[in-house]
């Protein structure tokens, strides 16, 4: 396979082809298609796709594939399909990113879980200041009536920055 076909087959639309494509890719662990797979990570509005290449990416474990998995964790179009994303981060160091998932604490609950499940995973590596942050950005989420139903689970949280 090469980069140009890949390319193509995503650019034509071809969800199964490319999805299919971008799983052999994981699996080789082949890091020359790295660009692409960020390229279209970013541009895409397909959750399944934008999945496959998450995935993809995680199996590839370059780590240039950080910032943009978190740029588009981030991204409002992605809310409702963090999941994947999450699983694919589990691969890399997030403590630089911490603040942005512990943002995810008040999340749908695959997410709320899976991002508590990462930060406990980096805890101990955290500074003092990236523990204060997720501590106060814990309390305004507690404090917000929209997480009333959601305060038990946010109140174990705080204990990850102890």
């Amino acid at each position: 396979m090469n980069k140009l076909l890949l390319e193509n087959v995503i650019n034509n639309g071809d969800l199964v082809k490319a999805v299919k494509m971008i799983e052999e890719v994981g699996e080789k662990r082949d890091n020359e298609f790295t660009s692409i797979l960020i390229k279209h990570l970013g541009s895409t509005g397909n959750p399944i796709l934008r999945n496959a290449i998450s995935i993809a990416l995680a199996d590839i474990r370059s780590q240039e594939a950080i910032l943009p998995l978190i740029n588009v964790l981030k991204d409002p179009k992605t809310e409702g399909s963090r999941g994947t994303l999450l699983y694919a981060l589990e691969s890399f160091d997030i403590v630089p990113h911490v603040v942005t998932i512990t943002d995810l604490l008040d999340d749908n609950f695959e997410v709320s879980r899976h991002s508590f499940k990462l930060i406990s995973g980096v805890a101990n590596n955290l500074s003092n200041t990236q523990k204060e942050i997720c501590k106060q950005l814990i309390k305004d989420k507690i404090a917000d009536e929209k997480n009333k139903n959601n305060r038990t689970f946010l109140l174990d949280s705080l204990h990850l920055f102890n």
